[in-house]
């Protein structure tokens, strides 16, 4: 019974993946990114970047051609207003509603959040194994 439990742990700790274990770190997130899998919102282009006080935030560079999205939204909007650490290799991307004035005036939620992990440096998934859509990486 003592081996066992002993070759029982032995295998768990040689299959766990320790890529999870390593910290990733924010200065990942810095640079242009296109939103993918997104609906209306695909194919918007936004710039991560970082202020002197360490926060991110992400504005528009390009639209798509999606009427809504042109009629409530402009480039160099703020389109993240936040980023924050969950864990090592998970985080929480708080966006801005396309309409959110709208909904501010009707007191309702004008930000959504999202889980996020990264899949390689270029890739951010959405949700669960990105069910929510992904940002790829354009540019640093």
């Amino acid at each position: 019974m003592k081996y066992s439990f002993l070759l029982l742990s032995l295998l768990c700790i040689i299959s766990c993946d320790s890529s999870r274990l390593k910290e990733i770190p924010y200065n990942q997130f810095t640079g242009k990114w296109k939103l993918t899998d997104r609906g209306i919102l695909e194919g918007i282009e936004i710039e991560i970047t970082e202020d002197s006080l360490g926060n991110f935030t992400g504005h528009i560079v390009k639209l798509n051609d999606n009427k809504y999205v042109r009629l409530f939204m402009e480039e160099q909007d703020r389109f993240i207003t936040g980023i924050k650490r969950n864990s090592n290799f998970e985080f929480v991307i708080t966006e801005r509603k396309i309409a959110a004035p709208l909904f501010s005036a009707y007191g309702q939620s004008t930000s959504t959040e999202f889980t996020a992990q990264f899949d390689g440096k270029d890739k951010l998934l959405l949700g669960e194994n990105g069910s929510k859509g992904s940002y790829v990486k354009i540019s640093e």
